[in-house]
């Protein structure tokens, strides 16, 4: 026995129930379509035929059921788990590789963020060459104003030890070091000279350049914000997929459900039509109608069966499942209560979607490559100056007596005369590239809108077409109960029997279609929005690494 969990205040669920009910009252007519068959000769196949339309009446039953295209038997399995929908989607976000695959995309943007923090803060480097060995003939004037030619072999080994700061508004960089050099030249008698900087402050200023890291100051904390939207957008868009196939594996189970009833309801159909053949109350063609409509309910079960498998096996790879866990999906008893209007959702879609946010980053990206055009095209320069100490000694204990002061300051400029109009090139096609940008972001920030729009529009009429398609599914049923207990006594032919069968098929299918395109209307509006409307709050994940 299903049990429904429902508020009868919320007249959509009160539809459900009053659509549920319905099918139950259909039942009623069996047991006096039961009695009348005993007046018949051929009263086993209409038994048949009445307990098959029963079993049939049952398609949104928990258990999963499976039917032997060669007999029609139906047997049923109990043992799968049964997933509603929120299940599935909570098992998605925890195990599926997609949420794996977002949760690693922004810890990856994390790290890109924290490395640029980390260009903002004074670095330790130590470097040096230990050891720089040099064996060679080198060339030496003689007194007499003849060269010579002498082998020479010396060793040079240096260490520094520096801290860097960059600084982020000039694009300058300070440098404070220390440091060491020992030189050894290996002829009949060794010598080891030293050298030593025992402080040396340094500073470098480009002038008039592009300045790289005041801009990476401008894009990344924006960059790092769109990559924590993105992975609820992603998140999303997972929860919107398993809304999608679920309803897949659903329609199919339902699918499989209706080629297994038509297959024992056309099995009793055909047996009753023999019957009536051999005793000459129907023409041969109606005998053959009813056995083709039997093939070809055969034929829909093998196919209905192998989608079912499709489906399934598809749904648990999406949902990270073993390849032999058995469960089986029902269909969604309650909906829920959105309170959405355009407006509060088109704000939400701008406050929360990373749409906006991307759409500004493109604009401070193409400002930055147009000043880098232009910087680079211009005149440029570089201040190099350092001050500090220094000092030689033969002995490295006297390496550090008396330092001697040093001053080194330089001036490097870079002026283009002429380079054939590739600066002006340049300059106009990054101002042009902008102005592309500035189009395509108006475009795009417009169609965002108005999809945001359409959605709640199209929302706001899933409820009643739901309404309409649960009516449709009662009528059909009713239809078909009606139109076989008049063939079972004779008023109408097999042709409108069928007819009927076939209008309860599309009708059961029409419902579950629109109750999925209902449940994906909610999960589009949140993957937009990136808003609750059910408990009216912004949806947020928390990061589990």
């Amino acid at each position: 026995m299903l049990l429904l969990h429902l508020d009868m205040s919320n007249p959509m669920e009160s539809m459900f129930i009053s659509h549920r009910e319905s099918h139950i009252r259909t039942f009623a007519p069996i047991f006096m379509m039961t009695f009348c068959l005993g007046i018949c000769m051929i009263s086993m196949p209409l038994v048949s035929f009445a307990q098959s339309g029963q079993e049939g009446s049952s398609e949104a039953s928990a258990s999963t059921l499976s039917t032997e295209p060669a007999t029609g038997q139906v047997t049923a399995q109990v043992t799968a788990q049964i997933f509603e929908l929120e299940e599935t989607i909570q098992l998605a976000l925890e195990q599926s590789p997609l949420s794996r695959a977002a949760k690693y995309s922004l810890v990856a943007s994390q790290y890109r963020y924290k490395s640029f923090r980390a260009d903002l803060l004074p670095s330790l480097d130590l470097s040096g060459d230990v050891p720089n060995y040099n064996r060679r003939l080198s060339t030496r004037l003689a007194d007499d104003g003849s060269t010579q030619f002498i082998a020479t072999k010396q060793s040079n080994a240096s260490l520094e030890l520096g801290v860097n700061q960059n600084l982020l508004w000039t694009g300058g960089t300070v440098s404070i070091a220390s440091g060491m050099t020992r030189l050894g030249i290996f002829s009949d008698e060794n010598t080891y000279l030293w050298s030593s900087t025992p402080l040396v402050v340094s500073y470098r200023q480009p002038l008039f350049q592009y300045n790289a890291l005041k801009w990476r100051n401008r894009l990344e904390p924006l960059r790092l914000t769109i990559a924590e939207k993105q992975y609820v957008e992603e998140l999303e868009d997972l929860s919107f997929t398993v809304t999608q196939r679920y309803f897949d594996v659903l329609l199919a189970k339902i699918n499989l459900d209706i080629a297994q009833t038509n297959v024992a309801v056309n099995d009793s159909i055909y047996n009753i039509s023999r019957g009536r053949f051999n005793i000459g109350t129907i023409a041969e063609n109606d005998l053959l109608q009813s056995e083709l409509a039997l093939r070809n309910a055969e034929t829909n079960l093998t196919s209905s069966q192998i989608q079912y498998d499709q489906q399934i096996k598809n749904f648990r790879l999406l949902l990270g499942l073993p390849a032999d866990a058995d469960f089986d999906v029902s269909i969604p008893e309650q909906l829920p209560r959105l309170d959405v209007t355009a407006d509060k959702a088109l704000a939400m879609a701008q406050q929360n979607n990373s749409t906006s946010l991307n759409n500004a980053l493109q604009e401070i990206d193409a400002r930055r490559q147009l000043e880098q055009a232009v910087r680079q095209s211009t005149f440029s320069a570089n201040i190099i100056a350092n001050v500090g100490f220094n000092q030689t000694a033969e002995d490295i204990n006297d390496v550090y007596n008396d330092p001697l002061d040093q001053q080194f300051i330089t001036l490097g400029f870079d002026i283009p005369i002429f380079n054939w109009g590739k600066a002006r090139a340049e300059i106009q096609s990054a101002r042009n590239v902008q102005r592309e940008v500035a189009d395509e972001i108006a475009y795009s920030q417009a169609q965002f809108e108005l999809a945001v729009q359409n959605t709640v529009m199209e929302f706001l009429q899933l409820e009643r077409q739901l309404e309409i398609a649960a009516q449709s599914d009662t009528i059909a049923l009713r239809r078909y109960q009606v139109a076989r207990n008049r063939y079972l006594i004779g008023n109408i032919d097999i042709t409108n029997l069928l007819i009927a069968q076939n209008e309860r098929d599309s009708a059961k299918r029409a419902y579950i279609q629109a109750l999925r395109t209902y449940w994906l209307g909610v999960y589009n509006l949140r993957r937009l929005t990136l808003y609750d409307f059910e408990i009216q709050a912004p949806i947020t994940y928390e990061l589990e690494l």
